[in-house]
């Protein structure tokens, strides 16, 4: 029994976490991810590299970058990437420790690129940005960039003493940066870092993606130990200004953060999560490698709330496909599709975590830890691999992801007045 997924991205070995640098370039996808390849703990961050023509089968490509340059020595954190006149740009943070705690730090903004998406070089002019922006301070990390009508601009969480926030910097030729300010954070009640800000429009509004960092728990809300949300707004890049409603939670699971976006070649917006949580525990490390991805989603703005749909290409892993005679079955890599308006339960590996709809009432258990919902469901996509479980509610208006560790059962159970369709992978 491997914990080791079948249709999720997960590292040949070592850890992973954020995805980076998401993209397609000439045609070909790329996932690059923070990585360190010599161990199954966090470390020295690297840029894992992985490439593929579906988003569903990856191909492991050699490091892409690696912490060996003064100005990012402690770690090539997360960033994102660029297609630039023929040439793949790779933005990232470069960290160094300024004690032997790893407490007190340097971050700085540098640029890596690539003629043909496999051999990067660092840019000369790293880093590209070193000082601290105003109202900001050491912790400065995570640039997107993205581009307007020829001219560039980037997004990095930053944060002071109590809040968390976004600042703007724009370009003329993706290489040098001015900085034009903070752009929204300073809410007091939203954290104090905000990690991995992702902006982009979507169906006319413009989403700001963010993965905060010391909100507390509101009610059923809020649980893990950091959230993933978004904005829906308006930028100005003018003033500049994003000015938005209320903060939403992305995904409802136990395993869930920094989660990046991007615009493929047939114009979807397309996202990949992490998912995982810091400060958990990690069996699969046994198996000499650590945490994977989410199944890519694309993106869709309806009534001002952010759908997340398993993309279309999930529909070719399907191999065989069945209507569900008995509550029981068996198997450690499927999805199971149904919709219902009355109640059910679906137990997963035995009953190492539990779905269930019981009145207007969704929740996901996972031994005592509880994640709950007060929403109407009426369609459910429920995909399971190995090792973790992602549902999908109502054409992705709510999900649900968790890392689901079987002890020895591979037998799961629904339960419930419906009719059931199991696509097995």
């Amino acid at each position: 029994m491997s914990y080791r997924p079948r249709y999720h991205f997960a590292p040949p070995f070592g850890w992973m976490n954020d995805p980076n640098g998401l993209c397609q370039f000439n045609g070909v996808y790329h996932l690059f991810y923070q990585y360190h390849p010599f161990g199954v703990e966090w470390d020295d961050m690297h840029w894992g590299h992985a490439t593929s023509i579906d988003l569903l089968h990856w191909e492991h490509k050699p490091i892409a970058l690696r912490p060996d340059h003064d100005y990012d020595r402690d770690g090539v954190f997360s960033g994102s990437a660029l297609v630039k006149d023929d040439v793949l740009y790779l933005y990232y943070t470069g960290n160094t420790w300024l004690d032997e705690k790893r407490e007190a730090l340097n971050q700085v903004q540098c640029l890596a690129t690539s003629v043909d998406g496999v051999t990067f070089e660092k840019a000369v002019q790293n880093p590209l940005i070193s000082e601290i922006p105003q109202r900001g301070n050491a912790h400065v990390r995570d640039p997107k960039v993205w581009e307007v009508d020829g001219r560039f601009y980037m997004v990095l969480g930053t944060r002071d003493a109590t809040d968390g926030k976004v600042a703007l910097y724009d370009s003329g030729d993706a290489t040098h940066w001015s900085e034009r300010g903070v752009i929204a954070g300073e809410t007091g009640k939203h954290g104090w870092m905000w990690e991995c800000p992702d902006i982009f429009s979507l169906d006319g509004q413009d989403v700001l993606l963010l993965s905060p960092q010391g909100m507390e728990p509101d009610g059923d809300r809020y649980h893990n130990l950091h959230q993933c949300g978004y904005f829906v707004g308006t930028l100005d890049l003018e003033l500049p200004r994003f000015t938005h409603d209320a903060f939403t939670e992305l995904d409802y699971g136990h395993d869930f953060y920094a989660a990046q976006t991007f615009l493929d070649e047939r114009g979807r917006r397309i996202l990949i999560g992490w998912n995982a949580m810091w400060e958990r525990e990690w069996p699969e490390q046994a198996e000499g490698w650590t945490n994977q991805m989410t199944i890519p989603r694309e993106l869709s703005l309806r009534n001002d709330r952010v759908y997340m749909t398993p993309i279309e290409e999930m529909i070719s892993l399907r191999q065989q496909s069945r209507v569900l005679a008995g509550p029981k079955f068996e198997g450690d890599a499927f999805e199971l599709s149904f919709a219902t308006h009355g109640d059910f339960q679906f137990d997963c590996f035995g009953k190492a975590a539990t779905f269930s709809k019981t009145g207007d009432w969704l929740e996901l258990t996972r031994g005592t830890d509880v994640r709950r919902l007060q929403a109407t469901g009426t369609t459910f996509r429920i995909f399971v691999d190995a090792s973790s479980m992602e549902v999908f509610v109502n054409d992705g208006e709510f999900v649900f992801s968790s890392r689901v560790y079987p002890t020895s059962a591979r037998t799961h159970q629904l339960h419930g007045d419906l009719t059931a369709t199991l696509h097995r992978f």
